[in-house]
């Protein structure tokens, strides 16, 4: 039980994370020990008991272990790296337990180095570490202090003190427990060097304890890196993700705009063409005598089929499509590579790969969608051409639909293949005009007329 509510008193005080360096001499009759992964080497009492995790292994058991009250070493060293120990060490009364722990995180990436702090941001991370939100009634006594004697860099002292009869890990001979760490931060991890008592923490355990962090010395201290292109990637992958959507959004919403402006002035203009129609019917009514159609310039008839629905589909795709497929061709490339080839989260990853895979989809299903759209108005008519009438000021289309007059300003836009004459009347619905079916004139007066009617709208 003891253990368990020591490794919590350290997994808390790893929290808020720690570190120490040391300067030989400061202790006297000392021995020096170098821990390599915390850049670290510290000095103890020769009288002392130290175990590292290589002197905790059961291969090689340290003959001091019995001595020190240790009869469970694969234990012992089970805990230790849990909470991130590489040295323990017990005085020679066992009444004064120091653990020597690192830990690495975000948070100790940011700090990177307690040098580096202003004496502002330093008050604001110990205010932060004083905290004790959450803590229950087992907490007795909790303080987080500057410590700047240490001869090499800034510390925060943290000292702490728990009724282990009380809480969520109370024993039944439970009493008090005190703990005091010195901790620092540098080359962006951690280090804590924490001293552990049953009962009140005598002042001598204490200043032993502040003379072996006062001892400490790193033994390389490193420059704060610059973000590698790794880390940028990973900050921005978010953002990268985001501005694509908002693209894609943006590109919609103009089109959808430049559409309804179209469709306002479209109707606008309609009208106006039915209120002129509908006035020369009431003067031709007026006068007695039937409303004079105009002689047709140019016929033609052509037929639907299936083959002519799928020239339409790949005209279509090449010629009025090219900028939404060259889009997210672009889309799915980026986002595909990016999921492969950059250092992302896997998450990301998954997003990146799913939206890439999406656009793909989409293209893929793109020209069937546009194909069963457009055969489907010819499949269910009886008749299957159309018959096109060709006027000075508009033109009449009768055969797969109703018959209906169209004044030439509602073409949005017409086209001239080898083939056909592609005549838009919605962005994405058109009619056939084959070149091979004309009854009157040639394909060469409907490019006149349409170039003269149309203007810019014509693309030959």
């Amino acid at each position: 039980m003891k253990k368990r509510i020591l490794s919590a008193l350290c997994a808390l005080l790893l929290a808020v994370s720690c570190a120490a360096p040391a300067f030989a001499g400061l202790l006297e009759d000392t021995e020096t020990f170098e821990i390599p992964e915390m850049d670290l080497t510290v000095e103890l009492p020769a009288g002392m008991y130290a175990f590292t995790r290589d002197s905790l292994s059961p291969l090689s058991p340290d003959p001091d272990l019995a001595g020190a009250g240790i009869t469970d070493a694969q234990t012992q060293l089970s805990e230790m790296e849990d909470y991130g120990g590489y040295l323990l060490a017990k005085t020679e009364d066992g009444l004064l337990t120091i653990n020597i722990s690192k830990k690495e995180s975000s948070s100790t990436q940011s700090v990177f180095d307690f040098t580096l702090l202003s004496d502002e941001e330093f008050q604001s991370f110990i205010d932060t570490m004083s905290s004790t939100d959450g803590a229950g009634e087992e907490l007795l006594d909790y303080s987080v202090t500057r410590y700047d004697d240490q001869p090499e860099r800034p510390f925060v002292a943290v000292h702490l003190k728990v009724d282990t009869s009380k809480g969520a890990n109370a024993m039944e001979d439970g009493g008090v427990m005190e703990e005091l760490s010195y901790v620092t931060i540098v080359n962006g991890f951690s280090i804590s060097i924490d001293g552990v008592t049953d009962g009140e923490m005598t002042q001598e355990q204490k200043d032993l304890l502040r003379r072996i962090a006062d001892s400490a010395h790193i033994t390389e201290v490193l420059e704060r890196p610059t973000l590698s292109t790794g880390d940028i990637v990973s900050l921005l992958s978010p953002l990268l993700l985001i501005l694509v959507i908002v693209l894609v959004v943006v590109f919609v919403k103009l089109r959808n705009r430049r559409l309804m402006r179209q469709r306002r002035e479209l109707a606008d203009r309609l009208a106006a063409y039915r209120r002129e129609q509908k006035r020369r019917e009431a003067e031709a009514e007026e006068a007695g005598e039937p409303l004079r159609e105009p002689e047709p310039l140019v016929r033609n008839s052509t037929p639907y089929t299936e083959e002519a629905a799928h020239a339409f589909v790949r005209f279509h795709l090449s010629h009025r499509q090219i900028g939404v497929l060259v889009f997210y061709v672009i889309m799915a490339v980026l986002l595909a590579s990016a999921a492969i080839f950059l250092q992302l989260e896997w998450y990301m990853r998954l997003v990146f790969g799913g939206v890439a895979v999406f656009a793909v989809v989409w293209m893929c299903l793109m020209p069937g969608k546009l194909f069963n759209n457009v055969a489907a108005t010819f499949r269910k008519a009886r008749v299957k051409q159309n018959e096109y009438l060709f006027h000075a000021d508009d033109f009449r289309v009768t055969g797969v639909q109703a018959s209906s007059v169209y004044p030439y300003f509602q073409i949005i836009g017409a086209y001239e293949t080898k083939t056909y004459f592609y005549l838009y009347f919605t962005a994405e619905q058109a009619y056939f005009v084959a070149k091979d079916g004309f009854t009157q004139g040639t394909a060469e007066e409907l490019r006149a007329l349409l170039r003269e009617k149309l203007g810019k709208r014509f693309h030959g």
